[in-house]
């Protein structure tokens, strides 16, 4: 399996109105026995190795010569590719395109890290095809991303996800780890809006007749530093987590 991470946003929504990028800020890792800070983005792709996967590409905004150098000094082995023109999220992904080259991948959002390792690594070793979508009960879900979930045995299969809503269909918030499979990739392309999102292209692959699964993971095992009042939180959860003080 490939893994995908996008990090081309400039962080308006995080405050750092793109004096520093969001995928560079530090965060608590456990590192040889040490407590160590780590740029996001670090971390992340060192999960990724960790559990077995290899082939990595980070995509980036062309003009971002800081995580660039960062990438090529500490994992010269990463792609580095370029979303020539910010247009969202889905374009970021659908930049992958050609790396992934028809595989199922992990896609993980830069800003942010699912601190449940067990259930990413489950993820990454589910055979059964289709998507996994991580999710996490919030109180307010007009806020977010959300998925329609039924359960069907031991499986939570998803119906719909829905990009914010005034009248979400549930307090389901997606988090932005996923497994994907590569027909995303033709529903981005049909996408002609200005800003391309992800959430509407699994949509329609769910529409389609893809097989959608979900996985729950608690509200704290996702952290993101998508929004200015978040970076404490994350600081906070990452050196608890990294010191095995999980509440």
């Amino acid at each position: 399996m490939k893994a995908l991470i996008t990090a081309a946003g400039r962080g308006v929504r995080s405050g750092l109105d793109g004096k520093l990028r969001k995928e560079m800020l530090p965060v608590y890792d456990m590192r040889d026995g040490r407590l160590v800070l780590r740029p996001m983005l670090d971390v992340i792709i060192t999960r990724f190795h960790s559990m077995g996967i290899d082939d990595v590409a980070v995509v980036l905004e062309p003009s971002d010569d800081q995580t660039h150098s960062y990438i090529s000094r500490e994992f010269p082995e990463v792609t580095v590719l370029h979303q020539k023109k910010l247009r969202g999220f889905g374009d970021a992904v659908l930049a992958g395109m050609e790396f992934i080259d028809g595989e199922r991948f992990a896609l993980n959002a830069g800003d942010g890290i699912l601190l449940d390792e067990k259930t990413q690594s489950d993820c990454i070793r589910q055979k059964t095809p289709g998507n996994i979508l991580t999710v996490r009960r919030v109180k307010n879900p007009e806020n977010y991303g959300t998925a329609r979930i039924d359960r069907e045995g031991s499986q939570l299969i998803v119906r719909e996800v829905v990009e914010k809503s005034a009248n979400p269909p549930s307090d389901y918030a997606l988090c932005a780890f996923y497994i994907l499979e590569p027909g995303i990739f033709t529903h981005l392309s049909a996408d002609v809006s200005e800003n391309v999102e992800l959430t509407p292209a699994i949509n329609s692959m769910i529409r389609e007749g893809t097989p959608t699964f979900a996985k729950v993971v608690k509200h704290d095992d996702w952290v993101s530093v998508g929004r200015v009042d978040d970076y404490v939180r994350v600081l906070s959860e990452t050196l608890g987590r990294s010191r095995g003080n999980v509440n």
